[in-house]
Parts: structure tokens; sequence; C-alpha cells
């Protein structure tokens, strides 16, 4: 066994890391993914509406809050036009990490009006679907301390 092999077994044991993620904490790459991975996600919500026709998919959308009780045709339509571009802002913020905690509360709020929506449609499914989402948010809020790849840490190191 060679001296370098030793000691990074040595380094492995203990459980440190050289090289580009020398300092970095299990529970700070995790975030890291995480954080990437969900702005990914909300990123092609509103992507792929714009890239496959917005106004199609208003059409399409806005026929299931026909005759909903509670929140009327033109603001719903309204929305639907604004939800894409919202979609694509906050995903792209989140994926880079750019002034994380605002996002992830503006993106946590935006799931509570989009359940609103649904709740008054009663659509059940979606709403839980809707609610992970919501826990997601909140997650990563509680765990902003572990945000170390981001825009955020580069302008404020």
């Amino acid at each position: 066994m060679t001296d370098r092999s030793a000691s990074m077994s040595e380094l492995a044991a203990a459980g440190k890391r050289e090289g580009l993620l020398a300092g970095v904490s299990d529970a700070q790459l995790a975030y890291s993914f995480f954080r990437f991975s969900m702005g990914v996600v909300i990123f092609f919500h509103g992507a792929m509406r714009m890239i496959t026709g917005v106004d199609a998919w208003v059409a399409k959308e806005s026929q299931i809050f026909v005759g909903d009780p509670l929140l009327p045709m033109w603001f719903v339509v309204a929305f639907l036009y604004v939800l894409p571009t919202i979609e694509v802002v906050l995903g792209t913020l989140t994926m880079v990490g750019l002034f994380t905690r605002w996002v992830l509360l503006a993106g946590a709020v935006l799931m509570l009006v989009l359940t609103f929506g649904n709740l008054t449609r009663q659509d059940w499914g979606t709403v839980g679907n809707e609610l992970h989402y919501v826990l997601y948010y909140t997650i990563m809020i509680a765990g902003l301390k572990y945000n170390r790849f981001a825009l955020d840490t580069r302008k404020a190191g």
C-alpha cells in the first residue's frame, strides 16, 4: 500500500474529504442537490407550457374552473397566463440559489395559491400533490443553513 492510498483511506475513515468537496458536509451536499432538483422541476413546469403554447394550455386548464363558485373566470385566465413566467423565474432562481430565502418563500406561497384554487374545485388528489410541494419548500426554508452551493453564498463570501 502506498503512502497516498494509506492517507486516502485514513481520510475516508475519519469522514474527511479532499478536493472539490473538502469541508462540505453531507447535509450541504444533499440540500444543494435537492434545491437544484426542485428548481429544475419548477422551471420546466413553466418552460414546457411556454414551449408548447401558453394559449392552448390556458384554454384547456381554464375549462376545469368553469362554474367554480369562488373564482371568477377572468381571474383564473389572468392567473394562468402569468403562472408559467412565475414558474420559470422561481425555478431558475431556485436552481442557481439566488435570493434563495425569498424565492423559497415565494414558491411556498405560490403553492398555497394553487392549492386554494384546487380546493375550490374539490380536487382532493391535486391538493394532496400540491401539499407535497408545500412540504418541500418548508423543508428547504428550514434547512437554509445548509445552502452551500448557491450564488447567495458566493455574493456573501
